[in-house]
């Protein structure tokens, strides 16, 4: 039997129980909710009464109501991203600018049901070229028939080191480990702050010495000299590949740091998290958010862990070496947030009778998508291959290095097509070539994303034309107050939301055009031998843009997402 037994449903959240004179987590299974918030549960009316000196003052915060106001309001003074002489500035990112968790949605890049159905080709060729975490890897792999029985290979790539090797000790952890071991290991070095001792001393006893070994094996070989291992488990691999001054750096993921306490790594990231310079940024975001989501993302920017609101975090004593590897430096900026990986319609299906502990609901989506994961590849040939160079070094590397194809059903480059990274042109001509041509398979797609193009072509006559109809179709989610229409305070917290909120409603189809004529897709697309699909298969253009008569939920679920619905995804086929 496991020793990570997988939560089916949540405990009780009495964690403060009494027997005799110790503390004693209450260890029933909670059938019964606080009806006051909604974000715990309890086994008994005796546990309830007894957890609420504790519960209280999160039952009852001021950030659950729905008239709070952010503090630079009741204050009545100006908030800290308000210039003097000028108009209200952006969200302007603060902390590190690593992104360990992704920003969008994942998606299937398969969807095997919209496109070769049950005709999936014998061998299949998946390629991440800058994947970040692997959330699509998994979401794609988890989706995969039961009774598909071919060869699956699957190529990784990033730059950023920091997340290479994650990604290596996340997909050792789930070749390793049984899959429901696995699947816990996994969720916490993935999103924690703070890990069990146990879960950091099974990766020490099962992880560590397969990388040591590979370390013993290529020390004396040059720094930049390229090595590669294999660690094959039955019909399952993981190839990793890396420069050998990486590989001295790989054990260190895996390593606390011994001047590294509990007490201090907790308050790296709250310098980040929870940094008092930015606590205006903080509550304006905030109030964009449904009241309970504040008190679950105040919580989880407290204690770093991901779990349900009412879990105890007594076991999380551990510092995740993972995210602890520059010295007093938390990783990521502080808007960095699970919540922003995952489709946020899934994630709220998965809600325990705590409805509105989101995060809580977080954690039951990547449970059972993580547990499908690990099962999936238990059943199929998969083989994974890890890189780690820049996306355009890509193709020669595989070409020269993998045991892979040359050739993917399935090309997923990220958003490297933004012209604030290689552009368009660059990404279709480096990538093209290793798209599978219609006769190996007249599904196969290269994928691109584009965050910020819709503001790159957006010009403040954009912004004025499209004012009326961009507030016609707000007021009837978001009604504007007198205050509001008559601009009397630019500085309020509703006056700001609302500005915010009125880009959801841009015209993005007639900027996207814009941008595609900029580009000059159809001509980089046919030097590339590529063309965009007439229509997407795999993910919807606009995935996270609110739809024609959208319910009042999806608006305030985009609204508190931090998406905008301008993320657009353009799918492209092979020309023959």
């Amino acid at each position: 039997m496991t020793d990570y037994p997988l939560v089916k449903q949540l405990p009780c959240a009495n964690v403060v129980r009494i027997v005799g004179s110790e503390n004693s987590l209450c260890p029933n299974a909670a059938s019964s909710v606080c009806k006051g918030c909604f974000l715990v549960q309890y086994c008994s009316r005796e546990c309830q009464v007894a957890h609420w000196s504790s519960h209280k003052s999160d039952c009852k915060s001021p950030l659950t109501k729905k008239t709070w106001k952010p503090s630079w309001e009741v204050e009545k003074r100006l908030p800290s991203f308000i210039t003097t002489n000028g108009p209200p500035i952006g969200m302007i990112p603060y902390g590190a600018e690593k992104y360990l968790w992704g920003n969008v949605p994942a998606f299937d890049v398969l969807d095997h049901k919209r496109n070769e159905g049950v005709d999936l080709p014998e061998d299949l060729h998946l390629l991440f070229a800058a994947s970040g975490d692997i959330r699509n890897v998994v979401k794609s792999l988890s989706g995969l028939p039961e009774l598909y029985g071919g060869e699956c290979g699957i190529v990784i790539n990033d730059r950023d080191f920091d997340i290479v090797a994650r990604n290596a000790i996340l997909l050792l952890t789930a070749l390793h480990f049984e899959p429901s071991e696995a699947t816990h290991i996994m969720l916490h070095i993935w999103y924690s702050a703070l890990i069990p001792e146990r879960v950091f001393r099974s990766l020490q006893d099962q992880i560590l010495p397969l990388i040591h070994n590979v370390c013993a094996k290529i020390r004396g070989r040059p720094l930049t000299s390229l090595q590669s291992k294999t660690w094959t488990y039955g019909t399952r691999s993981l190839r990793l590949v890396l420069q050998r001054a990486m590989w001295d750096r790989l054990p260190s993921y895996l390593m606390v740091p011994d001047d590294l306490s509990i007490v201090q790594a907790r308050e790296v990231m709250v310098s980040t998290t929870l940094a008092p310079e930015r606590k205006d940024y903080l509550e304006r975001a905030l109030y964009t958010r449904p009241p309970s989501w504040r008190v679950c993302n105040t919580k989880f920017r407290k204690d770093g862990v991901l779990l349900p609101f009412g879990s105890s975090r007594r076991d999380f004593d551990t510092p995740n070496p993972t995210f602890y590897q520059a010295k007093g430096v938390w990783p990521m900026k502080d808007s960095a947030d699970p919540l922003e990986g995952w489709p946020i319609e899934e994630v709220i299906q998965k809600a325990p009778l705590a409805k509105h502990d989101i995060y809580g609901s977080l954690f039951m989506y990547i449970q059972d998508i993580l547990l499908a994961f690990c099962r999936q590849i238990g059943r199929h040939k998969a083989f994974f291959e890890l890189f780690h160079v820049d996306a355009l070094e890509l193709p020669d590397m595989v070409k020269q290095r993998s045991t892979a194809t040359m050739f993917f059903d399935r090309i997923e480059v990220s958003n490297i097509g933004d012209r604030g990274y290689l552009g368009p042109q660059a990404t279709l001509s480096t990538f093209g070539p290793l798209l599978k041509r219609k006769s190996q398979n007249p599904h196969a797609t290269l994928l691109t994303l584009f965050l910020n193009a819709i503001q790159e072509v957006s010009s403040p006559i954009d912004q004025v034309s499209s004012f009326k109809s961009e507030m016609d179709q707000l007021s009837k989610y978001l009604p504007a107050s007198p205050a509001i229409i008559q601009n009397s305070d630019t500085n309020s917290a509703d006056f700001l939301r609302h500005n915010d909120a009125r880009f959801l409603f841009r015209d993005f189809d007639k900027l996207f055009q814009r941008f595609h004529l900029e580009c000059h897709f159809e001509e980089i697309g046919k030097a590339a031998g590529l063309k965009v699909k007439p229509n997407n298969t795999i993910v919807e253009p606009w995935p996270m843009r609110l739809k024609k008569n959208a319910t009042q939920d999806e608006f305030n679920n985009l609204l508190a997402s931090g998406h905008n619905g301008s993320e657009r995804y353009v799918e492209w086929e092979s020309l023959t």
